[in-house]
Protein backbone atom coordinates (compact mmCIF):
# COMPACT_ATOMS: atom_id res chain seq x y z
CA UNK A 1 0.00 0.00 0.00
CA UNK A 2 1.02 3.36 -1.02
CA UNK A 3 1.74 6.24 0.87
CA UNK A 4 -0.89 7.95 -0.65
CA UNK A 5 -3.29 5.50 -0.48
CA UNK A 6 -6.99 7.36 -0.55
CA UNK A 7 -8.94 4.25 1.25
CA UNK A 8 -6.65 4.97 4.28
CA UNK A 9 -8.01 7.00 7.02
CA UNK A 10 -6.84 10.18 7.05
CA UNK A 11 -6.00 12.26 10.84
CA UNK A 12 -5.12 15.94 11.55
CA UNK A 13 -1.94 16.23 12.17
CA UNK A 14 -1.77 17.51 16.37
CA UNK A 15 -0.78 20.96 16.70
CA UNK A 16 2.88 21.79 17.84
CA UNK A 17 1.95 23.71 20.84
CA UNK A 18 5.76 25.03 20.54
CA UNK A 19 4.97 26.78 17.67
CA UNK A 20 2.71 29.90 17.28
CA UNK A 21 -0.30 29.84 15.65
CA UNK A 22 -1.54 32.08 13.27
CA UNK A 23 -4.00 33.62 14.91
CA UNK A 24 -1.96 34.23 17.56
CA UNK A 25 0.46 35.82 15.67
CA UNK A 26 -2.21 37.97 13.98
CA UNK A 27 -4.97 38.31 17.05
CA UNK A 28 -7.00 40.29 15.82
CA UNK A 29 -7.77 38.24 12.97
CA UNK A 30 -8.88 35.11 15.52
CA UNK A 31 -12.39 33.33 15.31
CA UNK A 32 -12.40 33.14 18.90
CA UNK A 33 -12.67 37.08 19.97
CA UNK A 34 -15.06 39.40 18.44
CA UNK A 35 -13.04 42.93 18.53
CA UNK A 36 -15.97 44.75 17.20
CA UNK A 37 -17.89 44.12 20.38
CA UNK A 38 -15.54 44.55 22.96
CA UNK A 39 -15.92 48.20 24.96
CA UNK A 40 -11.88 48.77 25.48
CA UNK A 41 -11.96 48.15 21.60
CA UNK A 42 -15.00 51.38 21.17
CA UNK A 43 -12.66 53.55 23.63
CA UNK A 44 -9.28 52.89 21.41
CA UNK A 45 -11.02 53.55 18.14
CA UNK A 46 -11.82 56.91 19.71
CA UNK A 47 -8.48 57.78 21.20
CA UNK A 48 -7.35 56.66 17.40
CA UNK A 49 -10.07 59.42 15.97
CA UNK A 50 -9.64 62.09 18.01
CA UNK A 51 -5.70 62.09 18.79
CA UNK A 52 -4.43 63.52 15.45
CA UNK A 53 -7.64 65.82 15.62
CA UNK A 54 -6.55 67.22 18.75
CA UNK A 55 -2.68 67.98 17.30
CA UNK A 56 -4.32 70.29 14.83
CA UNK A 57 -6.76 71.89 17.19
CA UNK A 58 -4.42 72.87 19.55
CA UNK A 59 -2.04 74.69 16.69
CA UNK A 60 -5.32 76.77 16.08
CA UNK A 61 -5.69 77.08 19.70
CA UNK A 62 -2.65 78.63 20.55
CA UNK A 63 -1.52 80.73 17.33
CA UNK A 64 -4.53 81.22 15.24
CA UNK A 65 -5.04 84.00 13.12
CA UNK A 66 -7.89 85.48 14.44
CA UNK A 67 -9.13 85.12 17.92
CA UNK A 68 -13.03 83.56 16.95
CA UNK A 69 -10.55 80.98 15.45
CA UNK A 70 -8.72 79.99 18.77
CA UNK A 71 -12.12 80.33 20.70
CA UNK A 72 -14.12 77.91 18.25
CA UNK A 73 -10.83 75.49 18.33
CA UNK A 74 -10.89 75.74 22.39
CA UNK A 75 -14.31 75.06 22.17
CA UNK A 76 -14.47 71.95 19.88
CA UNK A 77 -10.99 70.57 22.22
CA UNK A 78 -12.85 71.12 25.29
CA UNK A 79 -15.76 68.91 24.06
CA UNK A 80 -13.60 66.21 22.79
CA UNK A 81 -11.56 66.33 26.43
CA UNK A 82 -14.65 66.48 28.47
CA UNK A 83 -16.10 63.44 26.15
CA UNK A 84 -13.18 61.34 25.86
CA UNK A 85 -12.64 61.40 29.96
CA UNK A 86 -15.92 60.79 30.73
CA UNK A 87 -15.92 57.61 28.55
CA UNK A 88 -12.75 56.96 30.59
CA UNK A 89 -14.90 56.82 33.91
CA UNK A 90 -18.05 55.36 32.63
CA UNK A 91 -16.61 52.50 30.79
CA UNK A 92 -14.38 51.66 33.99
CA UNK A 93 -17.45 51.32 36.05
CA UNK A 94 -19.35 49.48 33.42
CA UNK A 95 -16.45 47.08 33.32
CA UNK A 96 -15.90 46.90 36.58
CA UNK A 97 -20.06 45.97 37.33
CA UNK A 98 -20.43 43.87 34.02
CA UNK A 99 -24.07 44.29 34.33
CA UNK A 100 -24.49 41.50 31.56
CA UNK A 101 -26.28 44.35 28.88
CA UNK A 102 -24.51 45.82 26.56
CA UNK A 103 -22.58 49.03 26.69
CA UNK A 104 -24.97 51.21 23.74
CA UNK A 105 -27.74 50.65 26.34
CA UNK A 106 -26.42 52.98 28.68
CA UNK A 107 -24.81 55.37 26.33
CA UNK A 108 -28.21 55.56 24.91
CA UNK A 109 -28.95 57.11 28.43
CA UNK A 110 -25.98 59.47 28.11
CA UNK A 111 -27.16 60.66 24.82
CA UNK A 112 -30.99 61.18 25.70
CA UNK A 113 -30.10 63.43 28.75
CA UNK A 114 -27.92 65.50 26.54
CA UNK A 115 -30.81 65.73 23.82
CA UNK A 116 -33.26 67.14 26.34
CA UNK A 117 -30.84 69.34 28.40
CA UNK A 118 -29.93 71.02 24.68
CA UNK A 119 -33.67 71.10 23.29
CA UNK A 120 -37.20 72.93 24.15
CA UNK A 121 -37.81 69.46 26.19
CA UNK A 122 -35.64 71.25 29.20
CA UNK A 123 -37.77 74.43 29.38
CA UNK A 124 -40.42 72.63 31.66
CA UNK A 125 -38.26 71.73 33.84
CA UNK A 126 -37.05 75.50 34.32
CA UNK A 127 -40.07 77.27 34.14
CA UNK A 128 -41.37 74.80 36.95
CA UNK A 129 -38.44 74.58 39.43
CA UNK A 130 -36.84 77.96 38.65
CA UNK A 131 -39.69 80.18 38.02
CA UNK A 132 -42.89 78.55 39.89
CA UNK A 133 -41.05 77.31 42.86
CA UNK A 134 -38.62 79.71 44.69
CA UNK A 135 -35.10 78.11 42.59
CA UNK A 136 -34.77 81.65 41.31
CA UNK A 137 -31.29 82.72 41.90
CA UNK A 138 -29.51 86.26 40.97
CA UNK A 139 -25.93 86.08 40.21
CA UNK A 140 -25.81 89.71 41.32
CA UNK A 141 -26.58 88.89 44.73
CA UNK A 142 -25.39 87.25 47.69
CA UNK A 143 -27.29 84.73 49.72
CA UNK A 144 -26.55 83.03 53.29
CA UNK A 145 -26.13 79.28 53.89
CA UNK A 146 -30.00 78.77 53.75
CA UNK A 147 -31.06 80.93 51.35
CA UNK A 148 -28.59 79.22 49.21
CA UNK A 149 -29.09 75.78 49.93
CA UNK A 150 -32.73 76.35 49.73
CA UNK A 151 -32.66 78.22 46.14
CA UNK A 152 -30.29 75.37 45.14
CA UNK A 153 -32.19 72.31 46.23
CA UNK A 154 -35.13 73.46 43.69
CA UNK A 155 -32.63 75.26 41.17
CA UNK A 156 -29.78 72.24 40.91
CA UNK A 157 -31.24 69.20 42.72
CA UNK A 158 -34.90 68.75 42.40
CA UNK A 159 -34.70 69.58 38.96
CA UNK A 160 -31.67 68.49 37.94
CA UNK A 161 -32.04 65.03 39.21
CA UNK A 162 -35.57 64.60 37.86
CA UNK A 163 -34.13 65.54 33.92
CA UNK A 164 -31.10 63.32 34.35
CA UNK A 165 -33.79 60.49 35.29
CA UNK A 166 -36.27 61.20 32.83
CA UNK A 167 -35.15 58.30 30.67
CA UNK A 168 -34.36 56.12 33.57
CA UNK A 169 -38.23 56.93 34.68
CA UNK A 170 -39.73 55.80 31.52
CA UNK A 171 -37.59 52.69 31.16
CA UNK A 172 -38.99 51.47 34.59
CA UNK A 173 -42.57 52.44 33.34
CA UNK A 174 -41.87 50.07 30.17
CA UNK A 175 -40.89 47.57 32.31
CA UNK A 176 -44.11 47.33 34.08
CA UNK A 177 -45.82 47.29 31.11
CA UNK A 178 -44.67 44.57 29.87
CA UNK A 179 -46.00 42.81 32.70
CA UNK A 180 -49.51 43.68 31.37
CA UNK A 181 -48.44 43.23 27.88
CA UNK A 182 -45.64 40.79 27.54
CA UNK A 183 -45.57 41.25 23.43
CA UNK A 184 -44.14 44.61 24.49
CA UNK A 185 -40.62 42.79 24.94
CA UNK A 186 -40.27 42.57 21.56
CA UNK A 187 -40.66 46.87 21.15
CA UNK A 188 -37.19 48.06 20.23
CA UNK A 189 -37.36 50.80 22.73
CA UNK A 190 -38.16 48.17 25.71
CA UNK A 191 -34.95 46.28 24.80
CA UNK A 192 -32.67 49.56 24.63
CA UNK A 193 -34.49 51.70 27.84
CA UNK A 194 -36.54 49.26 30.42
CA UNK A 195 -34.96 48.77 33.95
CA UNK A 196 -34.04 45.01 35.10
CA UNK A 197 -33.51 46.58 38.72
CA UNK A 198 -31.26 48.34 40.89
CA UNK A 199 -27.76 47.40 38.75
CA UNK A 200 -29.37 48.79 35.62
CA UNK A 201 -30.68 51.63 37.64
CA UNK A 202 -27.19 52.88 39.24
CA UNK A 203 -25.45 52.69 36.06
CA UNK A 204 -28.31 54.43 33.93
CA UNK A 205 -27.57 57.11 36.46
CA UNK A 206 -24.03 57.29 36.13
CA UNK A 207 -24.37 57.37 32.44
CA UNK A 208 -26.90 59.76 33.14
CA UNK A 209 -24.73 62.12 35.15
CA UNK A 210 -22.08 61.54 32.01
CA UNK A 211 -24.17 63.06 29.69
CA UNK A 212 -24.95 65.97 31.81
CA UNK A 213 -21.10 66.56 32.74
CA UNK A 214 -20.95 66.95 28.94
CA UNK A 215 -23.46 69.43 28.10
CA UNK A 216 -22.95 71.85 30.86
CA UNK A 217 -19.06 71.91 30.80
CA UNK A 218 -18.35 71.53 26.97
CA UNK A 219 -20.89 74.18 25.55
CA UNK A 220 -21.50 76.31 28.79
CA UNK A 221 -18.86 76.27 31.40
CA UNK A 222 -15.96 76.17 29.38
CA UNK A 223 -17.00 78.84 26.57
CA UNK A 224 -18.77 81.44 29.35
CA UNK A 225 -15.47 81.22 31.69
CA UNK A 226 -12.79 81.36 28.66
CA UNK A 227 -14.83 84.33 27.40
CA UNK A 228 -15.06 86.24 30.33
CA UNK A 229 -11.09 85.60 31.11
CA UNK A 230 -10.78 86.99 27.38
CA UNK A 231 -12.98 90.32 28.28
CA UNK A 232 -11.11 91.32 31.07
CA UNK A 233 -7.23 90.57 29.86
CA UNK A 234 -7.91 90.63 26.16
CA UNK A 235 -5.20 87.42 26.02
CA UNK A 236 -6.36 84.40 23.81
CA UNK A 237 -3.52 82.45 25.99
CA UNK A 238 -4.98 83.44 29.10
CA UNK A 239 -8.73 82.42 27.94
CA UNK A 240 -7.38 78.96 26.22
CA UNK A 241 -5.70 78.03 29.57
CA UNK A 242 -8.98 79.12 31.78
CA UNK A 243 -10.84 76.39 29.62
CA UNK A 244 -8.28 73.30 29.80
CA UNK A 245 -7.87 73.98 33.87
CA UNK A 246 -11.90 74.12 34.61
CA UNK A 247 -12.03 70.59 32.40
CA UNK A 248 -10.16 68.44 34.72
CA UNK A 249 -12.08 69.34 37.75
CA UNK A 250 -15.28 69.57 36.16
CA UNK A 251 -15.04 66.08 34.64
CA UNK A 252 -12.54 64.50 37.52
CA UNK A 253 -15.46 65.29 40.11
CA UNK A 254 -18.29 64.27 37.71
CA UNK A 255 -17.66 60.59 39.91
CA UNK A 256 -18.73 62.25 43.16
CA UNK A 257 -20.72 64.77 41.68
CA UNK A 258 -23.40 64.31 38.62
CA UNK A 259 -22.39 60.83 38.28
CA UNK A 260 -23.20 59.93 41.65
CA UNK A 261 -26.29 62.44 42.59
CA UNK A 262 -28.19 60.52 39.83
CA UNK A 263 -26.24 57.22 40.05
CA UNK A 264 -27.61 56.81 43.86
CA UNK A 265 -31.24 58.45 42.41
CA UNK A 266 -30.67 55.51 39.74
CA UNK A 267 -30.13 52.60 42.38
CA UNK A 268 -34.24 53.59 44.23
CA UNK A 269 -35.87 53.79 40.62
CA UNK A 270 -34.38 50.45 39.79
CA UNK A 271 -34.94 49.04 43.87
CA UNK A 272 -38.75 50.60 42.89
CA UNK A 273 -38.73 47.93 39.78
CA UNK A 274 -37.92 44.51 42.17
CA UNK A 275 -40.27 46.29 45.13
CA UNK A 276 -43.56 47.76 43.71
CA UNK A 277 -44.84 48.16 47.08
CA UNK A 278 -42.83 50.60 48.10
CA UNK A 279 -42.33 52.14 45.16
CA UNK A 280 -43.26 55.94 45.79
CA UNK A 281 -41.53 55.54 48.83
CA UNK A 282 -38.21 54.62 47.34
CA UNK A 283 -39.00 57.08 44.76
CA UNK A 284 -38.81 59.75 46.79
CA UNK A 285 -35.95 58.52 48.70
CA UNK A 286 -34.12 58.45 45.90
CA UNK A 287 -34.80 61.99 44.62
CA UNK A 288 -34.68 63.76 47.79
CA UNK A 289 -31.70 62.07 48.92
CA UNK A 290 -29.65 62.91 45.26
CA UNK A 291 -31.17 66.39 45.58
CA UNK A 292 -29.95 66.98 49.16
CA UNK A 293 -26.76 65.93 48.67
CA UNK A 294 -26.64 68.17 45.29
CA UNK A 295 -27.69 71.22 47.21
CA UNK A 296 -25.31 70.85 49.87
CA UNK A 297 -22.45 70.71 47.33
CA UNK A 298 -23.77 73.84 45.58
CA UNK A 299 -23.81 75.86 48.84
CA UNK A 300 -22.00 74.74 52.03
CA UNK A 301 -18.97 76.79 50.75
CA UNK A 302 -21.34 79.75 52.19
CA UNK A 303 -20.00 78.02 55.65
CA UNK A 304 -16.50 76.68 54.70
CA UNK A 305 -14.83 75.28 51.30
CA UNK A 306 -13.79 72.79 53.58
CA UNK A 307 -16.98 71.16 53.83
CA UNK A 308 -16.98 70.04 50.51
CA UNK A 309 -14.45 67.54 51.10
CA UNK A 310 -17.19 65.98 53.44
CA UNK A 311 -19.91 66.45 50.81
CA UNK A 312 -17.23 64.79 47.94
CA UNK A 313 -16.74 61.83 51.00
CA UNK A 314 -20.45 61.43 51.40
CA UNK A 315 -21.14 60.94 47.62
CA UNK A 316 -18.53 58.38 47.26
CA UNK A 317 -19.31 56.76 50.06
CA UNK A 318 -23.29 56.95 48.85
CA UNK A 319 -22.53 55.52 45.16
CA UNK A 320 -20.10 53.17 45.36
CA UNK A 321 -22.38 51.57 48.13
CA UNK A 322 -25.78 51.78 45.85
CA UNK A 323 -23.81 49.90 42.96
CA UNK A 324 -22.17 47.16 45.11
CA UNK A 325 -25.35 46.60 46.71
CA UNK A 326 -27.30 46.36 43.69
CA UNK A 327 -24.79 43.96 42.67
CA UNK A 328 -25.20 41.64 45.84
CA UNK A 329 -29.13 41.88 45.09
CA UNK A 330 -28.58 40.52 41.28
CA UNK A 331 -26.89 37.94 42.63
CA UNK A 332 -28.73 36.73 45.51
CA UNK A 333 -31.88 37.70 43.46
CA UNK A 334 -31.09 35.53 40.35
CA UNK A 335 -29.58 32.55 42.12
CA UNK A 336 -26.53 33.25 40.23
CA UNK A 337 -23.03 32.96 41.25
CA UNK A 338 -21.58 36.45 42.47
CA UNK A 339 -18.84 38.25 40.25
CA UNK A 340 -15.45 38.90 41.11
CA UNK A 341 -15.92 41.57 43.29
CA UNK A 342 -12.44 42.09 45.14
CA UNK A 343 -14.28 41.03 48.05
CA UNK A 344 -16.09 43.95 48.40
CA UNK A 345 -19.81 41.97 48.49
CA UNK A 346 -20.85 38.79 50.34
CA UNK A 347 -23.58 36.55 48.67
CA UNK A 348 -25.06 34.29 51.16
CA UNK A 349 -22.14 33.98 53.46
CA UNK A 350 -22.18 30.53 55.36
CA UNK A 351 -23.31 30.00 58.97
CA UNK A 352 -20.41 28.99 61.21
CA UNK A 353 -21.01 26.32 63.32
CA UNK A 354 -21.37 27.77 67.15
CA UNK A 355 -18.08 27.28 69.32
CA UNK A 356 -18.43 24.41 71.45
CA UNK A 357 -18.36 25.69 75.56
CA UNK A 358 -15.38 23.99 77.20
CA UNK A 359 -15.90 21.07 79.93
CA UNK A 360 -15.77 22.66 83.06
CA UNK A 361 -13.04 21.93 85.52
CA UNK A 362 -13.77 18.99 87.92
CA UNK A 363 -14.74 20.10 91.54
CA UNK A 364 -14.18 18.27 94.55
CA UNK A 365 -17.93 16.36 95.32
CA UNK A 366 -18.96 16.63 98.58
CA UNK A 367 -20.55 13.99 100.76
CA UNK A 368 -24.64 13.75 100.51
CA UNK A 369 -25.87 10.75 102.37
CA UNK A 370 -27.74 8.49 99.60
CA UNK A 371 -31.54 8.88 99.07
CA UNK A 372 -34.43 7.02 98.56
CA UNK A 373 -35.48 7.81 94.79
CA UNK A 374 -38.67 7.33 93.15
CA UNK A 375 -38.53 5.69 89.87
CA UNK A 376 -38.46 8.77 87.11
CA UNK A 377 -40.52 8.38 83.66
CA UNK A 378 -38.97 11.28 82.16
CA UNK A 379 -40.09 11.74 78.21
CA UNK A 380 -37.38 10.33 75.94
CA UNK A 381 -36.23 13.70 73.84
CA UNK A 382 -37.37 13.46 69.88
CA UNK A 383 -34.89 11.96 67.55
CA UNK A 384 -33.42 15.07 65.52
CA UNK A 385 -35.45 15.77 62.22
CA UNK A 386 -33.86 15.24 59.32
CA UNK A 387 -33.12 18.25 57.09
CA UNK A 388 -36.20 19.03 54.60
CA UNK A 389 -35.86 17.73 51.16
CA UNK A 390 -36.06 20.64 49.17
CA UNK A 391 -39.85 21.55 47.50
CA UNK A 392 -40.36 19.68 44.01
CA UNK A 393 -41.63 22.24 41.53
CA UNK A 394 -43.07 22.20 37.99
CA UNK A 395 -44.34 24.93 35.47
CA UNK A 396 -47.59 24.90 34.56
CA UNK A 397 -48.67 25.89 31.47
CA UNK A 398 -52.52 26.32 31.29
CA UNK A 399 -52.39 23.18 33.30
CA UNK A 400 -49.69 20.95 31.38
CA UNK A 401 -46.95 20.46 33.95
CA UNK A 402 -43.22 20.40 33.38
CA UNK A 403 -41.62 19.30 36.36
CA UNK A 404 -38.41 21.70 37.55
CA UNK A 405 -35.37 19.63 38.33
CA UNK A 406 -31.58 20.55 38.87
CA UNK A 407 -30.04 20.12 35.53
CA UNK A 408 -33.19 20.01 33.48
CA UNK A 409 -34.21 21.70 30.46
CA UNK A 410 -37.66 23.17 29.96
CA UNK A 411 -38.56 23.68 25.90
CA UNK A 412 -42.28 23.94 25.67
CA UNK A 413 -42.02 24.30 22.02
CA UNK A 414 -41.12 20.65 21.86
CA UNK A 415 -44.08 19.97 23.49
CA UNK A 416 -47.29 18.76 21.70
CA UNK A 417 -49.43 19.42 23.93
CA UNK A 418 -48.70 23.08 23.68
CA UNK A 419 -49.30 22.75 19.82
CA UNK A 420 -46.29 24.66 18.81
CA UNK A 421 -46.37 27.88 21.39
CA UNK A 422 -43.48 28.54 22.91
CA UNK A 423 -40.83 27.86 20.19
CA UNK A 424 -37.77 29.20 21.03
CA UNK A 425 -37.95 29.47 24.29
CA UNK A 426 -35.29 27.63 26.30
CA UNK A 427 -34.65 27.02 29.80
CA UNK A 428 -32.29 25.45 31.82
CA UNK A 429 -33.07 24.77 35.56
CA UNK A 430 -29.85 25.32 37.65
CA UNK A 431 -28.64 24.81 41.13
CA UNK A 432 -28.01 27.78 43.28
CA UNK A 433 -23.78 27.48 43.74
CA UNK A 434 -24.02 27.98 47.96
CA UNK A 435 -27.61 27.33 49.07
CA UNK A 436 -28.60 23.69 48.56
CA UNK A 437 -32.52 23.20 47.53
CA UNK A 438 -32.57 26.93 45.90
CA UNK A 439 -33.18 26.56 42.10
CA UNK A 440 -33.07 29.46 38.92
CA UNK A 441 -34.37 28.68 35.65
CA UNK A 442 -31.69 30.31 33.10
CA UNK A 443 -32.71 31.99 30.22
CA UNK A 444 -31.30 30.03 27.50
CA UNK A 445 -32.72 31.45 24.07
CA UNK A 446 -32.83 34.40 22.39
CA UNK A 447 -35.83 36.68 23.79
CA UNK A 448 -36.60 38.18 27.23
CA UNK A 449 -38.46 36.99 29.57
CA UNK A 450 -40.39 38.74 32.53
CA UNK A 451 -41.17 37.52 35.99
CA UNK A 452 -43.45 38.50 38.43
CA UNK A 453 -41.99 37.10 41.91
CA UNK A 454 -43.96 36.53 45.02
CA UNK A 455 -43.66 39.88 46.74
CA UNK A 456 -45.01 41.80 43.55
CA UNK A 457 -41.84 42.85 42.34
CA UNK A 458 -40.60 42.65 38.28
CA UNK A 459 -37.34 40.92 37.20
CA UNK A 460 -36.63 41.11 33.73
CA UNK A 461 -34.50 37.29 32.69
CA UNK A 462 -32.14 38.23 29.16
CA UNK A 463 -30.39 35.36 27.61
CA UNK A 464 -27.60 33.67 29.91
CA UNK A 465 -29.75 34.96 33.07
CA UNK A 466 -31.07 33.22 35.95
CA UNK A 467 -34.68 33.43 37.93
CA UNK A 468 -35.06 32.12 40.92
CA UNK A 469 -37.69 29.79 41.43
CA UNK A 470 -40.36 29.46 44.00
CA UNK A 471 -44.06 28.88 44.55
CA UNK A 472 -45.83 31.80 42.86
CA UNK A 473 -43.63 32.77 40.72
CA UNK A 474 -45.07 34.03 37.29
CA UNK A 475 -42.93 34.10 34.20
CA UNK A 476 -43.98 35.28 31.31
CA UNK A 477 -42.08 33.82 27.87
CA UNK A 478 -41.98 34.49 24.53
CA UNK A 479 -44.97 34.45 22.60
CA UNK A 480 -47.26 35.49 25.21
CA UNK A 481 -46.25 32.30 26.86
CA UNK A 482 -47.12 32.42 30.43
CA UNK A 483 -46.30 30.00 33.34
CA UNK A 484 -46.75 30.04 37.02
CA UNK A 485 -44.62 27.59 39.10
CA UNK A 486 -46.01 25.92 41.79
CA UNK A 487 -44.86 22.55 44.11
CA UNK A 488 -45.23 19.58 42.46
CA UNK A 489 -47.66 16.73 43.97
Amino acid sequence: MSDHDPNRMQTPTPRDHDVASMSELMPFRSSKIKIWKSPLFLLALLAAVVTPMLFGLMIKALDGETVQLRMGSLIIIGAIGVFFLLMVIQLAVYLYVRPGRSLWVYMLTFLLVGIILASPLAIPYFVVFREILPGKIDPAQQYDFATQFIKMLFAAGLMEELLKATPILIGMWLTFQAIKTPNLTTNPAYKLLHVRGPVDGALMGVFAGGGFIFLETAFDYIPRFSNQVLQQTNDPAAAVATGMLLLLPRVFGGLVGHMAYSGLFGYFIGLAVIRPKQMWQLLAIGWVSSSVIHALWNSVDKISPMLNYAVAGACAVGVVGAILKARQLEASFTGAAPLATSGSIVVDRAARPAPTPAAPAPQPAAYTPPQPQAPVYAPQPAPAAAPAAAQALALDFDGFIIPLRAGGRVDPGAEPALAGRGVGVVGEVVAHPSRPGVLGLRNSGAGLWTARLRDGGVQTIEPNQNVRLAPGVVIAFDQGLIGAVRTLG
